[in-house]
């Protein structure tokens, strides 16, 4: 700290800039060095030039870059932010193999403060101590000698012919090799610190202003109760869509999985689809997508916020709705019927320290149901297997699997002990599901009754060093998008629905997405409504009419 205060480095403005593209490039910039020596080499000389004036490049092409950036008399508590920001995104990246982009912002802006918390660690104070905080404190300990306005754009404007000349000619004496990389890597762009986050939260500032005001366009108001639903005499309809979180399809014994991580289920006449992909690889994105009525390409935030959605359509056809959540909200789907959030509940055994067990859902439901009087639908939002603290998600009871990663610093555990404590979420989650069915089942004198799951998506467990989720689904590894999803439903649905279940089995391989689920309860409720397309009905080829 002596060394700090004698510290007094006395720099121009367009030194300082260039200091600080060089730091960043060098020091902050590990995933993507690491990324860039796999897919260049380093097998012959060409390759090592390439990779040095490829350093030289993105030093200059970033010092263009900042130097329109950092304003005179704005630089020092500028540049203080973009390496607080830059600290923090390295780390992610480093540890987790993260890719930034506009959804990964978004994503992150909708993390609860449990979930941030169980982020934080001491790799992660390290990080914002050596990157960050303490080029930070020498920033501000530097002396800048400003000139006069017209002397500082004349230096600005220098500064920038000079490094357009190199950059330009560096980019022109290696243009076949810049192109290549480029072409056949494009997730790059998306790895250069401080560029992609500072990019990704300019594109998600631009995507939400997009538009103006938001107004919601009404959706599937012409919606009624089919037949099959309003016949006199029969019993009230009960449904329970259960959205699972981070539950990959590969984990599910139930999809031959070598472990036995179903056992519950196993026993259970359910239906298990084992080829079905999801929307987004981040909640943010899947839960909005899967209850809206838009396909994954077709689908956005912004049509998403000023279109109603499923729940809507169920509430104009008369439905009863409920959602409760034990994961960070329902991202905007029932903000028009309302939702419980549970994980403040506290309830013994249930619940422990910040959080509750997924058993939490079934909470006081019983007490719900015995007072629905209407066909009811009740969406239940999981915890599942959330990372990366995963060992946090299923009781000691249900640890199948041990010894068991108890760290959030995932690349620090052995890998055995990493798919333990996540096939461990798996257990559990099984179990859950298998007691939202008994309990479906205990109702079933006053309901015909059904269960769909259906995870939001994936998770990588680290396969070729990424963890976690919320890859650009472009890039995405299968492990992020190949999604666990399986029904249950009571022999009476099935009989007053028309359903033919045996057609489901030889149905369960074919490709499905969470594209049809819209469509699909729309279907299985016989909810009459324009809205409906028949085509991604996934149970309309086997319904009687």
């Amino acid at each position: 700290m002596n060394f700090l205060r004698r510290f007094s480095l006395q720099l121009s403005p367009a030194r300082q800039i260039l200091l600080a593209a060089w730091f960043f490039i060098t020091f902050a910039n590990f995933s993507f060095w690491q990324a860039a020596f796999t897919a260049i080499g380093t097998d012959s000389w060409h390759n090592v030039l390439f990779l040095a004036t490829l350093y030289l490049l993105l030093i200059t092409w970033l010092n263009q870059i900042l130097s329109l950036l950092l304003l005179p008399w704005l630089l020092k508590p500028l540049l203080s932010i973009l390496l607080l920001g830059a600290a923090t995104t390295a780390y992610f990246m480093d540890s987790y193999g993260v890719v930034i982009d506009r959804e990964m912002i978004r994503n992150t802006l909708m993390t609860d403060p449990r979930e941030a918390g169980e982020l934080l660690s001491p790799k992660m104070a390290l990080y914002l101590m050596l990157l960050g905080v303490l080029p930070m404190v020498l920033v501000w300990r530097s002396k800048i000698h400003y000139a006069s306005f017209m002397k500082e754009v004349g230096y600005k404007f220098l500064t920038l012919v000079v490094t357009l000349v190199i950059s330009g000619g560096v980019a022109a004496a290696y243009y076949v090799d810049i192109a290549s990389f480029a072409r056949n890597n494009t997730y790059i762009r998306h790895m250069i610190v401080p560029v992609n986050y500072v990019g990704a939260i300019e594109s998600y500032i631009r995507s939400n202003l997009a538009g103006g005001k938001i107004v919601v366009a009404p959706l599937g108001e012409d919606a009624k109760k089919g037949a099959k639903i309003t016949s006199a005499g029969q019993k009230k309809v009960l449904t329970v869509i259960v959205v699972g979180e981070a539950a990959r399809a590969s984990e599910f014994s139930l999809n031959g999985y070598a472990r036995d991580t179903n056992p519950e289920l196993s026993k259970l006449d359910i239906v298990n689809y084992r080829n079905v992909t999801s929307c987004g690889t981040e909640t943010a994105v899947s839960v909005p997508c899967m209850f809206s009525k838009f396909t994954r390409e077709d689908y956005s935030d912004s049509k998403a916020k000023r279109s109603e959605n499923l729940l809507d359509v169920l509430k104009h056809a008369g439905f009863d709705l409920l959602w409760k959540d034990n994961n960070s909200s329902s991202r905007g789907v029932a903000v028009r019927i309302g939702e419980q959030n549970v994980q403040d509940l506290k309830v013994p055994g249930l619940c422990h320290d910040t959080e509750c067990y997924d058993e939490i859902l079934l909470y006081q439901l019983q007490d719900y149901i015995d007072k629905l009087a209407n066909d009811g639908v009740i969406v239940l939002h999981m915890k599942g297997s959330h990372g990366p603290a995963y060992y946090l998600r299923s009781p000691e009871k249900f640890k199948k699997f041990l010894p068991e990663c108890r760290t959030n610093q995932l690349q620090d555990c052995p890998r055995q002990e990493l798919i333990n404590a996540y096939d461990n979420t798996i257990v559990y989650s099984d179990y859950v599901l298998s007691q939202v069915i008994k309990l479906l089942q205990q109702n079933n004198q006053r309901f015909d009754t059904a269960m769909l799951y259906m995870a939001d998506h994936g998770e990588s467990t680290g396969e070729k060093g990424i963890y976690l989720h919320a890859a650009p689904y472009m890039i995405a590894p299968d492990e992020q998008t190949h999604i666990g999803a399986l029904q249950w439903f009571s022999p009476s649905f099935l009989q007053r629905m028309k359903l033919d279940k045996s057609c489901l089995l030889r149905k369960a391989d074919e490709p499905l997405s969470q594209d049809n689920l819209f469509h699909s309860v729309l279907g299985l409720l016989d909810v009459k409504t324009s809205a409906y397309d028949t085509s991604l009905d996934m149970f309309a080829s086997c319904t009687a009419k």
